[in-house]
């Protein structure tokens, strides 16, 4: 008897275990099983970093418009005075 195919949840492939890594998770809701998926290790990196990545990139916008806004202000908005 041949078992079923282990399918990675990211890239819809087989999953090799005796020649690929891979990550098996579980979800638990309140002691309840739920379901388990199958992940090629780099699928498993690539898509936990993916929100991360696209964040980042959409911070780094946000700072280069505010370096545009922030340059175009006048002097003495931008300059600190402390007066003691």
């Amino acid at each position: 008897m041949k078992l079923k195919p282990i399918i990675c949840k990211a890239c819809n492939k087989e999953i090799i275990f005796n020649k690929e890594r891979c990550v098996h998770i579980e979800d638990w809701n309140c002691g309840t099983f739920d379901v388990d998926s199958w992940w090629h290790l780099k699928c498993f990196i690539s898509a936990m970093n993916r929100d991360l990545a696209e964040l980042e990139k959409k911070a780094s916008i946000m700072l280069d418009q505010a370096k545009l806004v922030y340059s175009k202000l006048p002097k003495e908005m931008t300059t600190e005075e402390y007066i003691i």
